[in-house]
């Protein structure tokens, strides 16, 4: 597969109630010590199916405030999340900020949009939400914010080193984070109304916790930039090569019927269909032939190097062997990339 799926089961009871209640309003985690966070997750990584399991965790009281990032903010490595709620899994989509080398996981029923000039993640009327924005010296009109805990809301956030306090606007209110990501520390805000920041609230502070770092790339040239390697000069070994390359060209060039045709059975094209998400990107750099493994075999192996990029931004360097079969009309074709 592309990348390294990870699924966080999130079992916080106040973020479970508002996803498993619909969020009426609509909507575009780390820690060093496990038993002072107030959700239960467990974190599966795999590149294929995976198989979730689930730890509960027992909230306690912590004499020190704890930090939400163990280890400090991550840089992106191609994972994804789900959420966990009342038993249906809600795919979160890793979206990045587009001022800043930051992203997080948003929620399906969620949206992206500009407040402020900043990228903000949150409810369709776009009344609850969160945003990210780097201190300097120059931010010197910021509200003042307070640790006062006037609605028993905050008593869960102050265990939190990042914590800062909050600030009231209009109709909610504005709980302010600070964190270091490679160097540079921001701000984040979490804005919730009155109504909705009982539900809210957590679910916004488990976003912020997965926070992750990803330095903004130009955009990838999509295409075929390889050499041919030399096969031989035999006619099987040439057409061989050739079903390679017309595979590769059709994943760079998004032509999924060209791509049918270079495959073993049509099975084995809709197996390999996950190519074809138009929001990634491929570029193809360096093929080589490595033969058939096994004297005797109907198998031949070429690798290929290559790098994706997401409609995201994130860039990654790639490589794959594509293996060939010999069909029942004598041809070879593409019996699977791996």
């Amino acid at each position: 597969m592309l990348g390294i799926q990870k699924i966080v089961w999130i079992g916080c009871l106040s973020a479970l109630a508002v996803l498993a209640s619909g969020c009426t309003n609509g909507a575009d985690s780390k820690n060093t010590d496990a038993s002072a966070r107030p959700t239960a997750e467990a974190v599966v990584s795999s590149s294929a199916v995976l198989t979730p399991a689930i730890v509960e965790v027992t909230p306690r009281p912590s004499a020190q405030p704890v930090s939400l990032f163990a280890g400090g903010v991550p840089e992106y490595d191609g994972s994804g999340r789900a959420y966990l709620t009342g038993g249906t899994e809600l795919q979160a989509n890793y979206s990045a900020d587009q001022h800043q080398p930051l992203a997080l996981f948003m929620p399906e029923q969620m949206i992206r949009f500009e407040q402020n000039a900043r990228t903000a993640w949150g409810t369709p009327d776009k009344q609850n939400w969160i945003v990210f924005k780097p201190v300097s010296n120059e931010n010197t009109a910021e509200p003042k914010v307070d640790k006062t805990d006037s609605d028993g809301s905050k008593t869960a956030l102050l265990q939190y080193k990042e914590y800062q306090g909050s600030y009231s606007e209009n109709d909610g209110r504005v709980d302010v984070f600070l964190f270091t990501a490679k160097g540079q520390e921001y701000h984040a805000q979490i804005r919730t109304t009155a109504e909705q920041r009982e539900k809210l609230l957590p679910l916004f502070v488990d976003m912020l916790r997965e926070v992750q770092y990803m330095k903004k790339q130009p955009p990838l040239v999509a295409g075929v930039f390889v050499q041919k390697p030399d096969v031989g000069k035999g006619k099987e070994n040439k057409q061989m090569l050739q079903e390679v390359m017309n595979c590769l060209e059709a994943i760079a060039t998004q032509d999924k019927q060209k791509f049918m045709k270079t495959m073993y059975s049509p099975e084995t094209g809709e197996y390999l269909g996950f190519y074809f998400d138009n929001r990634v990107a491929y570029r193809f750099n360096e093929i080589t032939y490595a033969g058939i493994p096994a004297k005797g075999t109907q198998r031949a192996d070429f690798n290929v190097a290559y790098q994706s990029m997401t409609d995201e931004g994130y860039l990654a360097d790639r490589s794959n062997t594509i293996s060939l079969l010999r069909n029942k009309q004598g041809e070879w074709k593409v019996a699977n990339i791996d």
